[in-house]
């Protein structure tokens, strides 16, 4: 199967340093807990009624709890914010929501320089106001910033109407094209209804651990192509246990990904569960990665997919009931170990290799161990 490269955008930690004072360390400030409440009912002694009043007035390592309401502003954390605590006081009962005209980078939450801080409970909702380019991302990571996003429902990233716009990102860290580091932990989040993905991380030095979270696209959809994860543009990180489905391009000219690298640097995709997306996890123009212990169902095209990707390991995988193959890979690419995946009911190959070389039965890579019945060397794949 052949299909068009889909590319995209980046973060990175910065360490503060304690600066020496009539020579000794100058002794930090306390930290404080400030109050938000929009309308003073819920929490009557707030200080504040809006996140970004409290933000100002925050100074490093303070906590900020914001009460049950609807927010409909910018949150922006600027560097002078490091280690900065938002927390909603009930789970997903304070709603960040995005104004009708927002100000660019048209984030609902910019970590923009501050390192060490953390974003919890919250719902943070879309959609944008207008038909295209109205709202990019729900929360962006950039400057150098790195940020710690916790148990919030990111939802409806998206313009208005839904469109093919290639904006709408639940979490960005990083940015490859503006040269923005970013990094993030994002970690048992629900991130659902965005317009082209749910979670990137992009650009050299940046980073990101994206573990436990619920992330589904709108289903079939011949508006735009979708991608649950990506990392690109050699950005590092973890793809770990998350839940991802639901990102598929029904006209099936372009694949939308369930998980895409897209030349990243080192990076690992484990245990995580797709089910319903075209490429559930598609390796393009990648080297050293590994993909382990994922289970995979009921994918559009391929389970797995490899396009001049080199030196990788495809382990442990069970890919079962897609559409073509269960492991597809393209003849330029080369090096790759494939081992002990378990390959079943895929509708035309279990495994199938397109590349020609001195391994596993012709092809230019090694494939031992697989549980597999069908594939296009002849049982060679499946027969180790």
């Amino acid at each position: 199967m052949n299909f068009k490269k889909i590319a995209t955008t980046a973060a990175l930690v910065m360490v503060a340093s304690l600066i020496p004072f009539g020579g000794g360390m100058a002794s930090a400030a306390p930290s404080k807990t400030l109050t938000v409440d929009d309308n003073k009912v819920e929490c009557r002694n707030a200080q504040y009624t809006t996140i970004q009043a409290a933000v100002t007035a925050a100074g490093p390592g303070d906590t900020i709890k914001v009460c049950p309401g609807t927010y409909v502003e910018q949150v922006i954390i600027p560097a002078s914010k490091n280690g900065l605590k938002l927390r909603s006081e009930r789970k997903e009962a304070a709603i960040i929501k995005a104004p009708a005209v927002m100000v660019d980078e048209k984030a609902i939450v910019r970590v923009s320089g501050a390192t060490g801080v953390t974003i919890e409970s919250f719902t943070i909702s879309g959609p944008g106001g207008g038909p295209c380019d109205s709202i990019r991302y729900g929360v962006r990571v950039d400057g150098g910033g790195s940020a710690s996003i916790l148990d919030n429902h990111i939802t409806m990233i998206r313009d208005t109407p839904f469109s093919g716009c290639q904006n709408g990102i639940g979490v960005l860290a990083g940015r490859f094209s503006e040269g923005q580091v970013g990094s993030a932990t994002i970690e048992r989040n629900t991130i659902d209804e965005y317009q082209k993905g749910g979670v990137v991380i992009s650009g050299p030095g940046s980073t990101g651990d994206v573990g436990h979270n619920t992330i589904i696209g709108v289903g079939p959809t011949a508006t735009i192509a979708q991608n649950g994860v990506q990392i690109s543009g050699d950005a590092t990180g973890e793809v770990h246990h998350n839940d991802i489905s639901d990102n598929i391009y029904s006209p099936q000219t372009f694949a939308s990904a369930g998980v895409l690298l897209f030349d990243p640097g080192v990076v690992s995709v484990s245990n995580n569960s797709l089910a319903n997306n075209d490429e559930s996890i598609y390796v393009i123009d990648t080297a050293g990665a590994v993909v382990s212990h994922n289970d995979i169902t009921g994918s559009t095209f391929d389970g797995i997919g490899l396009d001049n990707a080199d030196n990788n390991t495809i382990s442990h995988n069970t890919v079962s009931d897609s559409g073509y193959d269960g492991i597809y890979v393209f003849s330029t690419s080369t090096g790759n170990d494939f081992e002990h995946n378990r390959l079943y009911d895929n509708a035309e190959h279990d495994a199938h290799d397109e590349s020609v070389g001195t391994g596993t039965g012709g092809t230019a890579n090694t494939w031992e161990h697989n549980n597999c019945t069908t594939d296009n060397r002849g049982g060679a794949l499946c027969g180790n």
